[in-house]
């Protein structure tokens, strides 16, 4: 049986050029019977479970065969498919003329490859026969897929080279550069079993699916029908493939493939996404204007990007299609309907922004975005280096942790600008019903998708970093199903399939980069911690928030109320006033308020002044007038000339903050609660915690409530934890037994009911590092000695009085260096957490190291303490 009727027409659809017909009859006429006489005849061929060669096709797997190699820019093509090739290079065309007019008509057609650095599967195969023809020698092949076909010519007509396929065949090894001449070795499908029953089922499912896109193609139908039940498997692979209309490299994919199962499932696999594609109406019944309007939209936005839409989805929305043409324009189911295909084809389907991993990028973006942190930047390029490595930063959870204010958004944007990818946040923090998450049942008209799916839409690319704020926050609601959703969203084991429940069906959102943040980490739900990886942000001191306030949000306040530079000034001393005296914080949140306060304050008073900015007109281009509006200007003024001699006769006075005059911008300085005493009194010791807010001093007290022989006893307050409760009974004792052996007669435990007040604010973590304080103000009481001067401590003990470690060095030191202390006392076990800190944290502190309770109290109540009256 001839197959000269489908070979033309598979030329064509090859070729894409709908007038091979006629340029075929006209070649013949000058090439005579020679077409007739090399055209292919498969007829009923027996399936012995190898590809037979097609016409003069070797018969061996011969090696080291020399073929020129002829470019294809935009399809391969399949044995026994006949394709007309245009061939721009003089040099190849003249070799192509030449083994023609010899006889030895065969060369090797191999696709090209796109050009490096683009993605296969979004670009067409016209782009890549961009610059094709200016590439000679290595960098041609470079270029070439190494897989092809042994191709014969019919034919030559001008720079127009008529092949037909014969095998596939392999580059082993180039052998001239101009034109390419390679060494080939001719490749032959692997062994089958043609009785084996899963090849034969899906076989049957492939011309099935076959005659199904033949039906909606009738120029196609009437000429291929009759040879689908006649073709081998390995044929019929061939055969699907073409007609699937599939792109470059799933054809190639195809040719490729060896193994005739195989290829049997990549071709039914193209030609079940052509049929899902065809069965997407083309036009819309005309039932009114707004439905034919809402239909066009929707396949407007599916143009772009349609053969990334996974299969399962390009259903759906033919299904809503057809839906959507059967109700009236009025009614509450073509609504639904037309909300549901908006969100549908309005999502970023396989739309990706390519990832940027250079790191001296992101560094500078890093520090243009925030100030210090040079721990946190270190460990951000380090995760985008080894996303670099791996090609992906997927599969990483960064967890930010801190108190309010100390940038863990701004981080997480500059990470999204460093690796450029869109940036959406989304708060957990009061969500309390599970849809926010997952999304409404589509049951109403109002029904949404979750903030997920909103979140996509929005950026526009399916690999967005997404930002969840205050992760912390979702142990508060006591909902685990809440807490649950939560976790489909950043587990990278679930969220390639995540559910929407508007939806019903998987979204992919395994290439999103989920970043978190947190205030307290202990907070967190234990499902999320094992998952993340925990950055701790502390805070800031007083030299970082003045780089801050000049860096950051003065300049950006400044800008969103429209004052310029010149008119205003903030001295440092004033700025340094409102850190240490007004903005008692970790971060610089407070300090942000009271900057804008400052500057709202500063444009009432510029207005009060008489100056309002208009542009006016001015003797050269571009000069902006400033008019002055005050009572000697109520008379309109209109001629140039007269504007600029009012605005010469005017000064405008600089507005200068400074000490003197900041409480008027402000307000009074708010009492620093946490520096009550400029020397503590006896009794009392200064220790060091940590809490949601950052790192904090705190003042624990020791009293007497009564006392007489044998009353000794300790009251403790009843806000107190288990654990500190715990420490401060430890303390009692241990502070007797040091009192025994420095004072053998004072028997002022014995004798004293105490009570030892904690601040609230060292409560609310109950974590055990104050018992060294407040065994110093049990002794301070029992001795009648003061403790030195701006001295704090921190850290835990044995009942033996040995040191234990605690933790948040850094928050602590931050909070010492925030309060004026000059004196710390850490334990020896945190001495190389101390060592890490940044230097100007360390700046001006003496720090004592200890692992013995002696050694504290000979810092504590040295020879030169005074004594208590």
């Amino acid at each position: 049986m001839a197959w000269r009727g489908i070979f033309k027409i598979f030329s064509t659809i090859a070729s894409g050029k709908n007038n091979l017909n006629e340029e075929k009859m006209d070649f013949e006429e000058e090439t005579g019977d020679r077409v007739l006489n090399d055209e292919v005849e498969l007829g009923d061929e027996e399936e012995d479970g190898e590809d037979d060669a097609e016409g003069d096709e070797k018969e061996d797997d011969e090696e080291g065969e020399e073929v020129l190699a002829l470019p294809l820019p935009h399809l391969p093509f399949f044995p026994g498919f006949h394709k007309p090739v245009q061939v721009k290079d003089p040099k190849l065309l003249a070799a192509l003329q030449e083994s023609y007019a010899w006889h030895a008509p065969y060369v090797g057609a191999f696709l090209v490859k796109d050009e490096p650095g683009t993605d296969p599967s979004l670009v067409s195969g016209s782009k890549a026969e961009k610059n094709i023809y200016d590439l000679k020698g290595k960098e041609l092949l470079n270029r070439l897929y190494e897989v092809g076909i042994h191709a014969k010519i019919l034919g030559i007509r001008g720079d127009r080279v008529v092949l037909v396929a014969l095998g596939r065949l392999r580059i082993t090894e180039m052998v001239d550069k101009e034109p390419l001449t390679v060494k080939v070795g001719h490749l032959k499908d692997k062994p089958y079993n043609k009785d084996d029953d899963v090849i034969n089922a899906t076989s049957f499912e492939v011309k099935s699916t076959l005659r199904d896109v033949l039906n909606t193609r009738s120029y196609l139908k009437r000429i291929c029908t009759q040879y689908i039940d006649n073709s081998k498997f390995s044929r019929l692979a061939d055969l699907g493939a073409v007609i699937s209309g599939a792109k470059n490299l799933q054809c190639q994919q195809v040719l490729e493939e060896l193994d005739v199962y195989k290829r049997l499932k990549l071709t039914l696999e193209l030609l079940k996404k052509s049929m899902e594609i065809s069965k997407i109406p083309e036009f819309v019944l005309e039932t009114d204007a707004k439905t034919t309007l809402s239909a066009a939209k929707f396949r407007e936005r599916l143009e772009g990007n349609r053969d990334q839409i996974p299969l399962h989805v390009l259903q759906v929305i033919n299904e809503e299609l057809s839906k959507l043409q059967q109700f009236e324009a009025s009614s509450i189911e073509f609504n639904e309907t037309h909300n549901y295909l908006d969100w549908l084809t309005a999502l970023p389907w396989g739309i990706y922004s390519d990832e940027n991993f250079d790191v001296f990028r992101a560094k500078k973006i890093l520090d243009e975005d925030n100030y210090g942190l040079a721990d946190v930047k270190e460990r951000i390029l380090e995760f985008i280096a080894v996303g670099k490595h791996r090609g992906t930063t997927q599969g990483r959870i960064l967890c930010f942790s801190g108190p309010p204010g100390v940038g863990k958004m701004s981080i997480g944007r500059s990470i999204a600008r460093a690796l450029n990818r869109k940036f959406y946040s989304i708060s957990v923090g009061g969500l309390t019903n599970i849809a926010e998450i997952k999304g409404h049942f589509r049951i109403n008209v109002s029904s949404t998708p979750g903030k997920m799916v909103q979140c996509l839409k929005t950026v526009g690319t399916a690999n967005p970093l997404v930002l969840i704020d205050g992760v912390d926050k979702l142990g508060r609601q006591h909902a685990r199903d809440l807490t649950s959703a939560v976790l489909d969203l950043l587990d990278p084991e679930q969220n390639a399939k995540f559910v929407d429940n508007y939806f019903f069906f998987p979204i992919d959102l395994s290439k999103v980069l989920f970043v978190c943040t947190a205030d307290v980490v202990d907070n967190i739900p234990k499902d999320f911690l094992y998952r993340m990886e925990l950055i701790s942000i502390a805070g800031y001191v007083a030299d970082e928030k003045m780089h801050i306030v000049r860096d950051y949000l003065e300049k950006s306040t400044r800008e969103a109320c429209g004052i310029k530079p010149e008119e205003v000034e903030v001295t440092d001393a004033a700025l340094l006033c409102l850190i240490e005296k007004y903005c008692h914080e970790a971060g610089v949140q407070k300090l942000q308020k009271h900057i804008e306060k400052i500057y709202h304050k500063i444009a009432l008073q510029l207005g009060r002044q008489g100056v309002s900015y208009e542009p006016a007109i001015a003797d050269k281009p571009g000069e902006a007038l400033v008019r002055c509006i005050g009572e000697s200007s109520k008379k309109d003024v209109t001629d140039s000339k007269t504007i600029q001699e009012s605005e010469a006769t005017r000064t405008i006075e600089k507005v200068v903050i400074d000490i003197s005059n900041l409480a008027d911008f402000v307000g009074d300085p708010v009492f620093n609660a946490e520096h009550i005493y400029d020397q503590t009194p006896v009794g009392v010791a200064m220790g060091l915690a940590w809490t949601a807010m950052g790192g904090s001093t705190l003042y624990i007290k020791a009293t007497q409530i009564e006392q007489g022989e044998g009353k000794g006893a300790l009251t403790l307050p009843g806000q107190l934890g288990d654990v500190m409760k715990g420490s401060a009974q430890l303390a009692h004792i241990v502070a007797r037994s040091m009192l025994f052996k420095k004072e053998p007669d004072n028997r002022y435990f014995a004798n004293s009911k105490l009570y030892l007040h904690v601040p609230l604010r060292a409560t609310s973590m109950d974590e055990p590092s104050a018992g060294c304080t407040m065994i110093t103000s049990l002794l301070s009481l029992a001795m009648k000695k003061l403790v030195k001067k701006d001295l704090a401590i921190t850290g835990e003990f044995t009942l033996l009085g040995r040191i234990l470690p605690i933790g948040w060095v850094k928050e602590k030191t931050i909070a010492a260096r925030r309060n004026g202390v000059k004196t710390i006392i850490f334990p020896l076990a945190n001495k190389r957490d101390f060592d890490e800190l940044a230097t100007n944290v360390k700046e001006g502190l003496d720090v004592h190291f200890v692992d013995d309770y002696n050694q504290i109290f000979d810092i504590a109540f040295g020879d030169d303490q005074e004594t208590g009256k």
